[in-house]
């Protein structure tokens, strides 16, 4: 059988995650493939992007990944490297949302939008008295009988009222996806919200139902959920070295996968049962199957040449652009007493920061003990003309809010700033029906595919994910020889 040329576009997660998983499907099944991946930038990893500067590990991307989600763990432990990863500090297991200038507790209980633990969250000052009356009459409030999609901000606003969405809801999406919840799909964001409803009639409701079949099956959600405490911190973990870590050992199991960096693709066309790979440096390449592993407005640039409808459609996905601010300080130049992973800012504080993770406090290894790492962020789709302002005046801004709101004597002892710009696509009201629609499109191409974080999914594990499922489909494809198994049954678990 002739070697299978693959052409990955796109060093990201994502990109990374492809390659690999079509090197080890090849061996495996003794298909030979030959993968090269194609990053236009200086470094692979994408958004994923670890510091070390003297004892302080900076985190310029993201920090973590969510344990929920099993497409990592499995992951590490396949390439062997479990042993590295690191859970959360559970003596630090909090996290807060400010209101009037102050650091409140997020109640125990709290599973993201909904109080699962109502003695807590009535004892909390987050939301009035009003607010909690409101929230707690979420289990006589009608549920929706149509199965159109609706945003976030419809849907939290409906079921637990407006206080719940202004200093919740919002400032907690906002932190995961930089979005307006009143824009957000729910269906392609929160779709277990969705699900409860429909099933239970209320999610207090469905919550509690889940909560009392897992007292009697010693399920483990009955913990997970007692923990939680807002964007559930404690089902989070990373890596001991940083979250670089993963780009690493990815590249490293690798085999028989070529990387180029500083290759910037300008044009792919099909012809003669072959793709085209023109590149800036006016070199073609020439691939069996080619991959998109890109923000969907880059793959869009590159699918234009031979697909007017598709490119369309992946322009009209709509991204945000967002900063990272790494600030270290003196741990006793802080003057306010704070226990915990970090905060998040409801857009009503009026501040600059959308939220800020304690780095040392949620995983250890990342300061010495006399410091703190604050891993402030800013951007997204209410703070836009922010990120028009130069470096120093961005980090100005974020050191302004973190002094106000944690009372820092001093000047921070370094800062370091990375941007992520169009970075965060928005999972729009509709969006999983445009994601139908670009997916059709995309099967019409012969040995032509799409991953990354701007169709199911923008968490790490979604990307490998779905990464992983599109190297399965690439590699079936490729099988030209009828007697040699199925993909599709096998089990990658």
């Amino acid at each position: 059988m002739n070697s299978k040329r693959i052409v990955v576009i796109g060093g990201g997660i994502s990109g990374l995650a492809l390659a690999h998983r079509i090197s080890e499907l090849s061996r495996e099944l003794g298909i030979p493939a030959r993968v090269t991946v194609l990053e236009a930038g200086p470094r692979l990893g994408g958004v994923i992007c670890s510091q070390k500067k003297g004892e302080f590990l900076f985190e310029l991307g993201p920090d973590s990944f969510i344990s929920e989600k099993p497409e990592v763990t499995r992951l590490a432990k396949r390439l062997g490297f479990e042993n590295q990863l690191i859970s959360t500090q559970d003596e630090y297991r909090q996290s807060y949302i400010v209101r009037s200038g102050k650091l409140i507790p997020v109640p125990k209980g709290l599973y993201l939008l909904a109080p699962t633990d109502l003695k807590a969250f009535l004892a909390s000052p987050l939301v009035s008295w009003a607010g909690k009356l409101r929230m707690a009459s979420e289990y006589l409030i009608p549920s929706k009988t149509d199965l159109e999609d609706e945003s976030l901000g419809q849907f939290v606003r409906r079921r637990f009222g407006r206080e719940a969405l202004r200093w919740i809801g919002e400032p907690m999406v906002a932190g995961i996806y930089s979005a307006d919840p009143e824009r957000l799909s729910l269906e392609a964001t929160f779709p277990r919200f969705r699900e409860m409803e429909r099933e239970y009639g209320s999610i207090l409701r469905g919550f509690q139902k889940k909560l009392s079949e897992s007292a009697k099956t010693k399920s483990p959600i009955r913990q997970i959920l007692s923990e939680a405490s807002g964007p559930r911190y404690s089902l989070f973990l990373s890596f001991r070295d940083g979250m670089s870590t993963l780009v690493d050992q990815l590249v490293r199991h690798s085999q028989a996968v070529s990387f180029r960096l500083n290759t910037r693709v300008e044009l792919i066309r099909r012809s003669d049962e072959v793709w085209n790979i023109g590149l800036e440096s006016k070199e073609t390449l020439q691939a069996d199957s080619v991959c998109l592993a890109l923000p969907a407005h880059q793959a869009g640039l590159l699918v234009s040449s031979f697909d007017a409808g598709l490119s369309q459609l992946l322009n009209d996905i709509p991204y945000e652009s967002v900063a990272t601010v790494n600030v270290a300080v003196r741990r006793d130049a802080i003057r306010r007493p704070i226990r915990g992973f970090g905060f998040v800012v409801p857009r009503a504080e009026k501040r600059r920061l959308i939220g800020c993770t304690f780095s040392n406090m949620k995983f250890g290894g990342r300061a010495p003990e006399s410091h703190m790492i604050l891993r402030a962020f800013v951007g997204g789709v209410f703070q836009r003309e922010l990120l028009q302002k130069s470096d120093q005046a961005i980090e100005s801004a974020v050191f302004r809010d973190l002094s106000e709101l944690l009372e820092i004597d001093g000047e921070p002892e370094d800062v370091v700033i990375r941007r992520a710009p169009k970075s965060m696509p928005q999972y729009e009201v509709g969006h999983l029906a445009r994601v139908a629609r670009i997916e059709e499109k995309a099967r019409r191409h012969p040995h032509f595919y799409l991953t990354g974080n701007a169709f199911h999914g923008i968490g790490l594990p979604d990307c490998v994910r779905e990464a992983e499922k599109t190297a399965e489909l690439v590699m079936a494809q490729s099988v030209e020889d009828p007697a040699t198994p199925s993909l599709e049954s096998r089990s990658f678990a």
